[in-house]
């Protein structure tokens, strides 16, 4: 079974000062960003949104902690973005004198004609590497070419660790506990095998009722989950039910360790896609 994302509804923060220039036009004047820096709170994760262009190409930037696969998520989002299909990776240029770094793209969707791409910085080195008025170019092998300029990043990264801490507190852990972690808790088992085709719910399964749902577990200092929690329904909670009856009979996890390398209580987060075989 695979594994989705989502996002949810959004919460502005003031910060202010992002450019753009146009696909294919690095020299051209930027224009003037349209809105502020928002955090979008979601159940299980904190964005960094921020709209810019104009009217006539209008993009937007999302940036938030991946839980689920460590590292961050980006994804950039416009009507004006090319096709998918000449589309297989893009690099990303941090300022004028660091390399470019060359990413998969993740996902592409459209929605009301709009188009997104994703990509997933997985050691979290370009997240952790912007500085406060860097031009950020996007470049792929063909039309696309968008350079932002990132301003006020400081109080956009202590607006989204804000929301973290206060995500973490809903979930029952001290956000200053977690961010010293030397080591979160990792599965000491296939995580594949924790659910299967074979455990579909059969009346789900003969009604194809299909979906993703994301289970939070609280793992002990043994490494023995002893919660599970839906912070994403798929919207069936007969599915949402046995996924959470299964992680906790079949997951076992290394526990996490903070900075003195003591086994410690944390959580884990991951997303089962629970769809009929074809």
């Amino acid at each position: 079974m695979g594994l989705i994302d989502r996002i949810s509804t959004a919460a502005l923060l003031a910060c202010a000062g992002l450019a753009l220039t146009a696909p294919g036009a690095a020299s051209a004047a930027a224009p003037v960003s349209r809105a502020q820096w928002g955090v979008d709170y979601g159940a299980f994760r904190c964005q960094l949104i921020r709209h810019f262009g104009d009217a006539s190409q209008a993009y937007r930037l999302a940036i938030s902690r991946d839980w689920t696969f460590g590292g961050y998520q980006w994804a950039l989002y416009g009507a004006a973005l090319p096709l998918h299909p000449s589309m297989k990776s893009v690099e990303i240029a941090l300022g004028p004198s660091e390399g470019a770094r060359r990413f998969k793209f993740d996902s592409y969707a459209v929605t009301e004609g709009e188009r997104r791409f994703a990509w997933h910085d997985s050691d979290g080195l370009l997240f952790k590497g912007l500085r406060d008025g860097d031009a950020v170019r996007i470049t792929s092998v063909k039309n696309l070419d968008v350079s932002l300029v990132l301003t006020n990043l400081a109080a956009a990264v202590e607006a989204l660790e804000t929301c973290e801490n206060d995500m973490f507190a809903g979930w029952g852990f001290d956000a200053k506990m977690i961010r010293t972690l030397a080591r979160q808790a990792e599965p000491a088992n296939y995580a594949g095998r924790w659910v299967t085709n074979d455990d579909y719910p059969h009346l789900d399964f003969a009604q194809k009722n299909e979906g993703t749902t994301t289970f939070l577990l609280t793992v002990d200092a043994a490494g023995k989950a002893t919660h599970c929690r839906i912070v994403d329904t798929s919207g069936f909670s007969t599915l949402d039910k046995q996924t959470c009856g299964l992680v906790l009979t079949r997951a076992a996890f290394h526990p996490a360790r903070d900075a003195e390398g003591q086994a410690v209580a944390s959580f884990y987060i991951n997303r089962v896609r629970w769809q009929v075989p074809r």
